[in-house]
């Protein structure tokens, strides 16, 4: 079947690539960027963004109050402000709850708020006429190069999404390396999760499979790393080419049951959104194993596990799941009872796994029956 894609975005990657934001910024136009900022950034992180701006001769407006799942409070005080101060470029410095704000932030320059009216269940396509710049501060969201943007609908509670299209991502590696150990274990998953679903989409594409592959080839080998030691920078620039690389593999093809089950922990539970994919994405390789043996072989060499050529998918699945479980052991992810949540309460998260747009991307159909069966299997099968 024919299929669509592209890189959403141009690219400046590399180690002290954030000292070129100014000139950037500059090149697009624009006299006032406004800083789109996690609170809780090293603040080295945005001292390097403002003295980029400053040395090109810009004026700026720094926003530092993004909240994680990007509420549509906080995107419309940040449209506000944006508007007030006459705003004439957005960047985005953060993960991917900050890089999701700037991205939603960006219709409110063009269109009339509040934003809710274009975060919809199924996703829109929005026109800006401002360029977004984003600059990742994890290695986990791979969102700087998507043309996703997630958004919490507090009003209705459901995490929905619009699409909007991306200027410029700069990546720099060297920004990564003041995440501490458990930010690294859960945004490191989440990139993995991407790169799964992405390759077990109903809808790929050659460029999402060569990514994803890679992707999972450098998550395997560098997550543990990044992990024990967080100023390793050699696994820290690992990481980030994994996770960017994943988020071109999840870009078009999107992913499926996974994020609509952490999605749905988010709403009912709160968790970071890259804890709640860590927890799904066991599940993910044994559920898809049997529909797409193929692309699980090779999952499964990406994961350099042992194999002997004769595995099913239904195998292949496991053992990926296996290697899955591993890794979140090493890293230490919590289970969903140490964080305090009971099988009943996961039982209730079906019905998001069910209903999400997300989940008619799985390559097997995603019935009430597979619903309730996945998440009492990640819940059960994580200990």
């Amino acid at each position: 079947m024919p299929c669509d894609y592209s890189v959403k975005a141009p690219v400046l990657y590399g180690v002290g690539a954030i000292h070129q934001l100014g000139e950037k910024v500059k090149l697009f136009g624009a006299k006032k960027p406004m800083l789109i900022c996690d609170p809780n950034l090293a603040p080295e992180t945005y001292e390097k963004a403002i003295a980029s701006v400053k040395a090109a001769g810009l004026d700026y407006v720094m926003y530092a109050k993004t909240r994680r799942d990007a509420p549509i409070e906080v995107i419309d005080e940040c449209g506000e402000i944006a508007l007030r101060e006459k705003a004439d470029c957005l960047v985005g410095i953060g993960g991917g709850s900050t890089i999701d704000t700037a991205k939603a932030t960006s219709i409110l320059l063009s269109h009339p708020g509040p934003i809710k009216q274009y975060i919809l269940a199924q996703p829109i396509a929005m026109d800006v006429n401002v360029p977004i710049i984003l600059v990742p501060t994890t290695a986990g969201t791979g969102s700087e190069c998507t043309k996703v943007a997630v958004v919490n609908r507090t009003d209705l509670n459901m995490k929905w999404s619009v699409f909007v299209s991306i200027s410029l991502a700069i990546i720099d590696p060297e920004l990564t390396l003041s995440l501490p150990p458990y930010e690294t274990a859960y945004t490191g998953m989440d990139a993995l999760s991407h790169a799964i679903e992405g390759l077990t989409s109903n809808n790929p594409h050659p460029l999402s499979h060569a990514a994803g592959l890679d992707a999972i080839r450098k998550i395997i080998r560098n997550l543990p790393k990044a992990y024990r030691d967080g100023s390793d920078l050699a696994a820290r620039i690992q990481m980030s080419e994994a996770a960017h690389l994943a988020g071109i593999c999840f870009d078009d093809p999107l992913t499926h049951i996974g994020h609509a089950t952490a999605d749905g922990m988010s709403i009912n539970f709160h968790t970071p959104h890259g804890i709640g994919c860590a927890l799904a994405t066991p599940e993910v390789c044994a559920l898809c194993g049997p529909a797409v043996p193929e692309i699980m072989r090779e999952i499964a060499e990406a994961m350099e596990l042992p194999l002997t050529g004769s595995e099913t998918g239904k195998e292949l699945g496991e053992m990926c799941a296996a290697k899955c479980r591993e890794l979140m052991h090493e890293i230490n992810i919590p289970t969903l009872k140490e964080l305090g949540h009971t099988r009943e309460e996961m039982a209730a998260v079906a019905n998001e796994t069910e209903t999400s747009h997300l989940s008619t991307f799985c390559p097997l159909k995603v019935t009430k029956e597979i619903a309730e069966k996945f998440v009492l299997d990640v819940y059960d099968n994580y200990q």
